[in-house]
C-alpha cells in the first residue's frame, strides 16, 4: 500500500513526520515513508545527546517542572512521554521545511495521553483539588495501574470510588497538558505558514472499567472507537459534524482537496459525500483459543476469572449514530447507543437486519484479516521496550 505521505511526496510536498509512539514510527516502518521522520520522545540517555533531542533539551532542562517531573535523575520520566519535545522539534522541522520552495505535510503523534497517565508537574494537581490525595500519591497510583492493568482486570477492576477519581484526575490532566502543547503548535503554524489545513484526532479511546476492561483492548466500545475530530481549514465539511466519519475519509478529503490520488482508498470525501455506518475492526487484542495474547496476560493472576462476555476471535462493529452492530466468530449483538450493555436485537429485527446485511457485504469484499509475522518487524531494543512499556508486547 502506498501510504499518504508517498501520496503527497508524488505531487511535490516535502512530508515531515514526528512521533512520539513506536507504532506509529519504526515499528510499522513508517519512517521510511516520509521525507524528514524524528522519533520524539528522548528515552535513553542516547536519545538526550542526539543531534534532534540535544536541540530541544537544551529549552527543556529550564522549564522540567512545566513540561516534566521537576529535577531528576530518572532518564525515562524527562522524555518517554512528553509533548514538549514533539512539538519542540516539529516547530524546528516545519521551520526549515517553509524556506523550501514546496508545500508541507506534516503528521505529528503525541503520546501523553495514553497510560501510564502521568502529566508533568505543573499539571498534576489540576483536578485534585476536591479529592484527599498529594500529587505524588496520584502518580504513584497511575504507575501502579499501568504496571498492574492486567492484574486488575483478573480481579474485577477492585478500585474504590476514589481510586477511580484519582486516575480520571490523572487522565484528564494529561489531556489537558497535551491540548496545551497541541494549542501551541497550532499558533505557531498559523503564525508561520499561510493557508493551512489543520486536521486534529486520535488513534483510540481509553476504557475505565466499561466491560471490566481499562485500557484500549479486546473490544470496539464507544469509549475507545468514539473519538475526536477536528479540522481547521478544510472547506466544506462544517455541516458534517454529525455524520458517522472514519480517519479514512478525512485523508480521502485532505488528499483529493490537494489533487493527490486516492483510488487506492475506501473512504468517502466529506466535503460532498457521507456515510451513514462508520466500520471498526480489531484482532490485535483477541485470539481464536482464548488462551495467549491479552487473555494469557489476564489469566496469569487469576484462572478462573469470567471471560466470556469478551471477543474470541476478530471483532468488527458496524456504527450508526444510533445502533451499533457487534459481531465475532461466536456471536452477533446490537446495542441501541449509548447503552452497550443490553443486546436489542429483538427489540429492533428491522434495525439488525438491515446493519446485518451491510455487515454481510462489506465482511465478504473488504473485511477478511491478513497477518503480519511481528517477526518481521526489525525493531532496536529501545522501541521494543517502548512498546512494552505501553502494554502493545
Amino acid at each position: 500500500m502506498v501510504t499518504a505521505p508517498e501520496l503527497l511526496s508524488d505531487i511535490g510536498y516535502h512530508t515531515v513526520g514526528v512521533s512520539e509512539n513506536g507504532y506509529a514510527g519504526v515499528a510499522k516502518e513508517f519512517d521510511k515513508r516520509f521525507d524528514d521522520f524524528v522519533k520524539s520522545s528522548p528515552s535513553s540517555l542516547s536519545d538526550f545527546i542526539s543531534y534532534q533531542q540535544a536541540l530541544s533539551f537544551l529549552k527543556y532542562s529550564l522549564q522540567t517542572r512545566k513540561h516534566g517531573p521537576g529535577l531528576s535523575v530518572d532518564v525515562g520520566a524527562h522524555g518517554d512521554q512528553n509533548s514538549f519535545f514533539t512539538t519542540d522539534i516539529t516547530k524546528r522541522k516545519l521551520r526549515n521545511a517553509s524556506v523550501q520552495d514546496c508545500p508541507i505535510f506534516a503528521y505529528v503523534h503525541y503520546n501523553d495521553p495514553h497510560h501510564p497517565y502521568i502529566p508533568p508537574l505543573a499539571y498534576r494537581d489540576e483536578y485534585l483539588e476536591d479529592i484527599d490525595v498529594s500529587a505524588d500519591e496520584a502518580v504513584a497510583f497511575a504507575e501502579r495501574m499501568h504496571e498492574d492493568l492486567y492484574k486488575w482486570i483478573a480481579n474485577d477492576l477492585p478500585l474504590s470510588e476514589k481510586e477511580w477519581e484519582i486516575l480520571y484526575a490523572m487522565y484528564d490532566a494529561t489531556i489537558r497538558y497535551t491540548d496545551a502543547m497541541v494549542g501551541n503548535l497550532f499558533n505557531f503554524v498559523q503564525e508561520q505558514l499561510d493557508d493551512t489545513i489543520v486536521v486534529i484526532t486520535a488513534d483510540h479511546g481509553d476504557l475505565f472499567g466499561e466491560y471490566g476492561l481499562l485500557g484500549h483492548h479486546m473490544v470496539l466500545h464507544d469509549g475507545v472507537i468514539h473519538i475526536p475530530l477536528v479540522t481547521h481549514g478544510l472547506e466544506g465539511v462544517i455541516d458534517h459534524s454529525e455524520q458517522p466519519t472514519q480517519h479514512i475519509d478525512v485523508m480521502q478529503t485532505l488528499l483529493a482537496a490537494v489533487g493527490a490520488d486516492t483510488t487506492q482508498f475506501q473512504g468517502y470525501d466529506i466535503r460532498d459525500e457521507s456515510r451513514d455506518i462508520a466500520i471498526s475492526q480489531d484482532l490485535r487484542g483477541t485470539v481464536e483459543n482464548g488462551d495467549t495474547a491479552n487473555y494469557e496476560r489476564i489469566r496469569q493472576y487469576n484462572a478462573d476469572v469470567d471471560l466470556s462476555h469478551l471477543p474470541k476471535s476478530m471483532v468488527s462493529s458496524f456504527r450508526t449514530t444510533e445502533h451499533k452492530l457487534v459481531r465475532t466468530d461466536e456471536w452477533t449483538r446490537l446495542y441501541e447507543l449509548q447503552d452497550e450493555t443490553t443486546d436489542v436485537s429483538d427489540e429492533y429485527p428491522d434495525v439488525l437486519e438491515e446493519l446485518d446485511s451491510f455487515a454481510d457485504d462489506w465482511m465478504a469484499a473488504e473485511g477478511q484479516s491478513f497477518k503480519v509475522d511481528p517477526e518481521e518487524a526489525d525493531l532496536s531494543e529501545q522501541t521494543e521496550q517502548h512498546l512494552q512499556d505501553m502494554g502493545y508486547m
